[in-house]
């Protein structure tokens, strides 16, 4: 069973004062359409930080969703790395306790009424960013740096940005794992719990195996396959809605042996 981790300050599956819908089939534009992915014999069960039992699915969803602003979140590259030879030298805050903390640095528009803001995350196992439509998202202790790439027209190199409906956020990353609305405050939240056993790529594997044997040279090649030839991709995304317009998009990798 595979435990997936929210961010301590962001959690996917906080208890909310609205009404829950967790249904394959809701109206989107007045329509009946799919939202929620309907249970398959494929689907795992995980516990989050709350107790709650929480469903993921056994699928994929293309590499480009985790690519934006020229920094991807699959790189080998240290994400915030990344971002400060990217889009320059940001401070970085620490948020939750010393077994789940993040590291994160907050980039914004500096562009005159345009509030968007793009924040980089590294925690102990996954890589992830945000992309909001305003500084709610932010919530550490320094400010946020500015960058003229940050735009309202950022995307991820599949096409989501801010401004998407639901129904055009499902084409790009196929139903959701869940639903959330708030149909007061016209608020919606699609979140997509994912995992996928990949194979490790070959030229990875044996760079590892050199570093492996430079350390231990007695190690056990076929120990070591056992233990790196395979991966598990975990994949968190949550899309934020207000009046069916993307304003806050949170993704998540985590690549674990």
């Amino acid at each position: 069973m595979t435990i997936v981790k929210k961010r301590p300050n962001r959690p996917a599956y906080k208890a909310f004062l609205f009404f829950f819908l967790l249904i394959p089939v809701a109206s989107i534009d007045g329509q009946n359409q799919a939202v929620v992915a309907p249970p398959s014999k494929s689907d795992t069960y995980a516990v989050d930080e709350s107790g709650k039992k929480v469903r993921v699915q056994r699928r994929e969803v293309a590499g480009t969703n985790f690519r934006i602003s020229g920094v991807d979140l699959a790189s080998d590259e240290e994400v915030l790395l990344q971002a400060a030879n990217l889009l320059g030298k940001a401070p970085t805050t620490w948020s939750g306790d010393a077994s789940t903390s993040d590291e994160e640095a907050c980039y914004r528009s500096g562009i005159e009424n345009d509030n968007t803001h793009l924040i980089f995350g590294r925690g102990e196992l996954d890589s992830s960013f945000i992309l909001s439509s305003d500084g709610s998202a932010w919530r550490g202790n320094g400010t946020c740096t500015q960058s003229v790439r940050i735009t309202r027209n950022l995307a991820t190199n599949s096409g989501l940005h801010l401004g998407l409906t639901e129904r055009q956020v499902i084409g790009i990353l196929g139903l959701a794992t869940s639903r959330r609305q708030n149909i007061q405050q016209h608020r919606d939240k699609l979140a997509y719990s994912l995992e996928a056993r990949k194979k490790t790529d070959p030229q990875k594997l044996a760079q590892r195996w050199q570093q492996e044997i430079k350390k231990n040279p007695g190690a056990d090649h076929g120990e070591f396959l056992r233990n790196y030839e395979f991966y598990e991709l975990e994949v968190e995304i949550d899309a934020k809605f207000i009046d069916n317009s993307l304003t806050n998009l949170y993704v998540s990798w985590s690549a674990q042996y």
